[in-house]
């Protein structure tokens, strides 16, 4: 094992070590100390591996590409707020946001992307530190926010599983392919555009926290199909490249059915049943297909209703 590994290798334990206290003593990182701790990984990385800041070739070409899919997506999300609504964000235009969301917000993201940058590029993109830093770094998000979720709560659960586990998979994983791939910057241009904005709109569409879960994960899965395209040398021959295309949006058209059948925005909605509770009639589970109405005349006698 070479002399970098090993000093990524501890860079990466010190900073899971103090990620996994803070699941048991949420003091650790309360008030904004986590921002401490990144500051002393990365002058630890800065003293052990050094820190390089040239820019690869490929940089501009990959941060257009993902500027074009985050532009993208704010403006379909937005266009579908026409249709569900919009909601106001508990954020405003106040100093107080500026300091407290939006500087921690920016000194974390280009921290951790520059240490997992170096911990990668220093190790010349090593399997074991890509995804061992990918792990550290999922942890370690997770931790920040773990004791603002009330897990004796059902809801809260849902929420913690959606929009905080989950999708930190997939945005460190992304990450993780971005680095291999590029250098730091486009990663933080990503991170930035994804994680600050939504300090300053002071409106958003009101999905519920399902969609935009999947939105949450979904955008970070679409980025990395089309970093790991990008390397592709060989064109594929017409045919397969048609096919190919044909047989993609057949899959998006019945993801995106999945997610809209189960999101309660259609007329239709499916449900699994999650308890014993009306078991003969229904047991754990079971799917059903309930339909949305206002119309009292539609109700009979025996008919199941569920009040959202």
């Amino acid at each position: 094992m070479r002399a970098s590994q090993k000093k990524s290798l501890l860079i990466i334990a010190i900073m899971t070590l103090f990620s996994i206290i803070n699941f048991f003593i949420p003091s650790v990182f309360m008030g904004g100390k986590y921002l401490i701790l990144l500051g002393t990984i990365l002058g630890l990385v800065y003293y052990l591996i050094g820190v390089d800041f040239s820019r690869t070739s490929n940089d501009i070409r990959i941060i257009r590409n993902i500027l074009i899919y985050v532009i993208t997506y704010y403006l379909a999300i937005y266009l579908s707020g026409l249709f569900v609504g919009f909601a106001r964000t508990i954020y405003n235009y106040t100093l107080s946001n500026l300091y407290i969301n939006i500087i921690p917000s920016i000194l974390t993201i280009v921290s951790v992307e520059i240490i997992r940058g170096e911990l990668i590029y220093k190790t010349n993109k090593d399997k074991l530190i890509v995804w061992l830093s990918c792990i550290a770094f999922t942890i370690f998000e997770i931790s920040v926010s773990f004791n603002a979720y009330n897990f004796s709560i059902r809801d809260n659960v849902y929420e913690f599983f959606g929009l905080l586990l989950v999708p930190s998979i997939a945005k460190n994983i992304l990450m993780s392919i971005i680095h291999e791939r590029t250098d730091k910057y486009p990663a933080i241009v990503y991170r930035l555009s994804m994680e600050t904005v939504e300090f300053l709109l002071l409106i958003e569409p009101n999905f519920g926290p399902y969609i935009k879960s999947v939105l949450l994960i979904l955008l970070p899965i679409l980025i990395g199909i089309m970093l790991i395209n990008m390397d592709k040398k060989v064109q594929a021959a017409p045919e397969k490249e048609k096919k190919s295309r044909q047989t993609h949006f057949i899959l998006i058209a019945i993801l995106l059915f999945l997610v809209l059948i189960n999101s309660g925005l259609l007329k239709y909605q499916s449900l699994v049943i999650g308890s014993n509770s009306m078991k003969d009639y229904m047991e754990k589970g079971d799917v059903v297909l309930i339909e949305q109405t206002n119309d009292p005349q539609k109700y009979k006698k025996g008919d199941i209703m569920d009040l959202f």
